[in-house]
């Protein structure tokens, strides 16, 4: 998913939102990328390079993979932060296939574009609370049997219909409940609570909160908990990944922490996706390293920790490798998509 789309060790990119202020930016990143990301001397000498690094690593018990990645672009935080966003949100027809915003509170027009995937449609007419090949909670999948038609010329149409409806409510209810609205997924014979899939992530990245307790408190806390320089967006797309259209709905959330204005922290909390994913976490925080006299730079560190169906099953060590093969190449796409971006000849701002 481009979440960056939407994976380090224990350590969080969130680190470096509040990671020992004191240090010149170049030694900051240093210690990150070294000793706390783990990436090697020859890692660090390719990134300094403006070349991109990543380093991936997973968990079959729990289905998890983590990837994080980095890169330098000769472009000031701000642009970088802004075009991050762009790449977000863009419908290329490739990737992103779909993409919508949700009002406060949402409306219907959020989500009138979304269509399911074709292949969705004929797996959903069959679907039962334990045997479905979408992700799908057991209330939706009880009103999905009971309100379509199947057998009208119109079952897709009204398939769509209920599906925006629900995905409004959906997110409504996370607004207004946040983490107690979360989605239990009944799939599958052992239902997959989302709310605890997401404390199982914050779980496994200690350094969240140890290095910036602010977003992690707000990304758990929400609706009922602040962050002074933060702004949200919650959003659905229809992205392709592994080969298939995956719909999803994120919570993305912009910081520029009042105390560190030297960087900008983005973070995508999934709050739901039809298939793979049975939780995500991705943080992007964009350091600014420009030096006295010199153009505007910025450094780039993206994290990303997700649980879901590849790493867990038969044939696991097959599907591990697929998984965090497609985790390293978002990843390394992505930020390299950015720097082309970011530094063409001729865009204002650019090189």
């Amino acid at each position: 998913m481009r979440s960056i789309r939407c994976v380090t060790p224990v350590v969080a990119a969130l680190g470096l939102a509040s990671v020992v202020g004191a240090q010149s930016p170049t030694t900051e990143l240093t210690h990150y990328l070294k000793d706390l990301a783990g990436f090697s001397a020859s890692d660090v000498a390719s990134f300094d390079g403006g070349q991109v690094i990543t380093r991936t690593t997973t968990s079959g018990d729990e289905g998890e993979i983590a990837v994080i990645g980095a890169i330098r672009i000769r472009a000031s935080k701000e642009r970088t932060a802004d075009y991050f966003k762009l790449l977000v949100t863009y419908v290329d027809g490739q990737v992103t296939l779909q993409f919508g915003e949700f009002h406060r509170p949402p409306q219907p027009q959020d989500t009138a574009s979304l269509t399911l995937p074709d292949e969705d449609v004929k797996n959903l007419r069959d679907c039962k609370p334990g045997s479905c090949d979408v992700k799908i909670g057991g209330a939706g999948m009880a009103e999905m049997q009971s309100a379509v038609n199947w057998n009208a010329p119109d079952a897709t149409n009204q398939l769509n219909t209920l599906a925006r409806r629900r995905l409004v409510e959906y997110v409504t209810a996370y607004m207004s409940r946040g983490n107690a609205a979360l989605v239990t997924y009944n799939d599958k014979s052992a239902p997959v609570s989302m709310k605890d899939q997401w404390a199982g992530l914050l779980r496994n990245s200690p350094n969240i909160m140890a290095y910036a307790p602010a977003m992690a408190k707000y990304l758990d806390g929400y609706p009922a908990a602040t962050l002074a320089g933060g702004t949200d967006l919650i959003y659905w797309a229809k992205e392709v990944y592994a080969g298939n259209p995956v719909v999803h709905a994120d919570h993305m959330v912009r910081w520029q922490n009042p105390q560190a204005p030297d960087r900008i922290t983005i973070a995508q909390k999934q709050i739901y996706a039809s298939h793979y994913y049975n939780g995500s976490l991705a943080i992007t925080t964009i350091l600014d390293t420009t030096t006295p006299g010199a153009a505007a730079s910025s450094a780039v560190i993206y994290f990303n920790r997700s649980r879901g169906d590849l790493l867990k099953g038969g044939f696991g060590a097959v599907k591990r490798r697929v998984a965090e093969s497609q985790a390293r190449k978002a990843a390394e796409d992505t930020l390299g998509a950015m720097k082309s971006a970011l530094e063409k000849v001729g865009v204002p701002g650019g090189s």
